[in-house]
């Protein structure tokens, strides 16, 4: 009588069902498709970066240059870096503001003191339909300029002298 009880249960399996699989499965995708999220993203954010430090390059290059070798001039201009990268560049003379109660007055303008601009620079860049720019703000004095003078260069280059019965 016993054996015909044992044939009639069951054995126990050992492992894994249909339904642990797919559970098993399911786990899996969910967390591959969320690092593949997270690496996409930081791959983009990397490229973004890049984009903004190269932007940041291009416009230390070209503030470093406003000023030298020629004096400031209020005024706009424009221009490219390369294909990708755009500038605009506005020069104006700097006011300082006094505000109502500051015991701040502004200074006088007096010969030979030297004058504020205030230099904007925008960068842009990006395709048609995602534009990025940055903007770029600072302040250069440049001497005025006297007639006869260097154009508010501070250091002129010499001229040499020409030795005597020449010239």
């Amino acid at each position: 009588m016993k054996a015909a009880i044992r044939n009639a249960m069951p054995a126990r399996q050992s492992g894994f069902t249909l339904i642990e699989l797919i559970a098993a499965f399911v786990i899996f995708a969910l967390g591959f498709g969320v690092m593949l999220q997270i690496l996409g993203d930081s791959i983009r954010m990397t490229r973004q970066s890049q984009q903004a430090t190269q932007a940041a390059l291009y416009a230390q290059s070209l503030l470093d240059a406003q000023g030298v070798g020629e004096a400031l001039n209020e005024g706009s201009s424009s221009g490219d870096f390369d294909d990708d990268y755009h500038w605009q560049l506005n020069v104006v003379r700097y006011q300082p503001q006094v505000t109502a109660g500051s015991t701040m007055t502004p200074a006088l303008a007096t010969p030979g003191q030297p004058e504020l601009f205030q230099i904007d620079l925008t960068v842009n860049w990006g395709g048609r339909y995602l534009q990025h720019h940055a903007r770029f703000s600072t302040l250069r004095s440049m001497l005025p300029q006297q007639p006869g003078s260097n154009n508010g260069n501070i250091n002129p280059v010499p001229q040499p002298a020409m030795p005597p019965g020449f010239g």
